[in-house]
């Protein structure tokens, strides 16, 4: 009885822990650091770029819920109609878009899982040997191209950080950790623009989850989802009014990786159809890798009798949505329209979700908004792709693009003032 009472007592005490906030000090102690890096002279002539993702923050939301400080940055900068998401609008496939100018079937990252059939391996966002291995990422994110240029960077939980992509970190990076508060990510931030400069980055991106983990939860319109939009634009008011205090040339820029749809329904693929010894990704869209062709070609024809579901071989999936991977793409990439999805076993639909077509759901629609000494005030553009994010972040740098991207800059540089550029 007293030995059940010990094991009781441990877990306890490590799961109450586990559940805990780290402290400011606690948090600085888990940076990693590259050593010996400082900025080139030239970088340190160049200005400052912090580009925080909100995951999951619809086109809509700064206006429906009145998000004040994210609207004064529209107001006092730049801004699209709507952030056109890559396909599939998932979390890490968008998140490299963003820093790589590349559509997801080019940069590698097709979906948040994914089967290699050259490397017989899975990438699962979770699997923490995948997420940190180089191999599974391709382009040169802005971070890497910064560093390679002589510029400092720094990533809080940017998809992609963790891995060495082009053989190294950030200067300043953390490994993902939920323990690590909004607050202390915001004040981190700002620890780093008063750092000397031989050693502050100019490069700073950073990613806030509460809006997408709302959304999820009670969908795109329900209080919850208004009470996380209202708290992660008070933490963008801190980020500005301490920005304010540095007298440095910072340009803020918010962006998101896809919006939110409500879901009422769902169709369970293993209830309708035999997949046999298929391997399946179920990170909605789902896709089917089926290396046997009768076999493939007996789960198409059946797929295709099921009202509501959009059947596409790998080399059929629509060319306006670039999905293109002949090593990580599924066979099959299987579709629906919102308010239904594709479940793997029967559970209670409700919330929201994304992953949709992009062009064919508006709700998938993303933010950008920017703020800072080369943007114009008060400019709206009409919605455009994210793949032409990374171009105009590194113009505002200064870097030079050194390897082929999907993204123009032409699209987006309106925005930006050339008197001043």
């Amino acid at each position: 009885m007293t030995r059940l009472l010990t094991l009781l007592l441990f877990f306890l005490i490590v799961f109450s822990t586990f559940g805990q906030q780290l402290s400011y000090e606690e948090v600085k102690q888990l940076e990693m650091v590259v050593p010996d890096r400082q900025n080139s002279q030239w970088a340190k002539n160049q200005p400052y770029v912090v580009m925080l993702s909100i995951d999951g923050f619809r086109h809509d939301y700064a206006e429906m819920y009145q998000a004040k400080n994210i609207l004064s940055v529209a107001k006092n900068g730049v801004s699209t109609q709507s952030l056109i998401a890559s396909f599939p609008t998932k979390t890490f496939p968008n998140h490299y878009t963003l820093v790589t100018g590349l559509y997801p079937g080019n940069h590698g990252l097709v979906s948040n899982e994914f089967y290699s059939r050259e490397k017989d391996y899975w990438y699962k966002i979770r699997d923490k040997s995948a997420v940190q291995d180089g191999s599974w990422y391709g382009g040169v994110p802005l971070w890497t191209l910064a560093e390679q240029q002589g510029m400092l960077s720094a990533n809080f939980f940017w998809v992609g950080s963790e891995a060495p992509i082009g053989g190294s970190l950030s200067t300043y990076s953390y490994q993902y950790n939920s323990g690590v508060s909004n607050q202390h990510r915001v004040q981190r931030i700002l620890d780093w623009l008063q750092m000397p400069p031989e050693i502050r980055p100019h490069m700073i991106l950073g990613y806030f989850s509460l809006v997408d983990d709302a959304g999820h939860r009670y969908g795109p319109e329900h209080a919850k989802t208004k009470e996380a939009v209202l708290r992660i634009d008070e933490l963008v008011g801190q980020l500005i009014r301490g920005l304010e205090k540095l007298n440095l040339p910072v340009h803020i820029v918010l962006v998101s990786d896809h919006g939110m749809s409500t879901i009422t329904n769902g169709m369970v693929l293993p209830e309708m159809i035999d997949l046999e010894d298929a391997k399946v990704s179920y990170s909605f869209p789902p896709m089917i890798y089926q290396s046997d062709s009768a076999k493939l070609e007996r789960l198409y024809d059946q797929l295709l009798q099921i009202e509501g579901l959009y059947v596409y071989r790998q080399e059929q999936v629509p060319n306006y949505l670039h999905f293109s991977n002949r090593d990580r793409i599924g066979d099959l990439v299987l579709m629906t329209d919102a308010p239904t999805i594709i479940m793997e076993k029967p559970q209670v639909v409700t919330g929201g979700t994304h992953g949709f077509d992009p062009y064919a759901d508006r709700d998938m629609g993303a933010i950008f908004y920017g703020q800072g000494p080369l943007f114009k005030s008060g400019v709206e553009i009409s919605p455009v792709e994210n793949i032409h994010i990374y171009p105009l972040i590194a113009e505002i740098l200064g870097l030079k693009i050194t390897e082929p991207i999907d993204g123009k800059l032409e699209m987006m540089d309106y925005l930006l003032s050339k008197a001043e550029n």
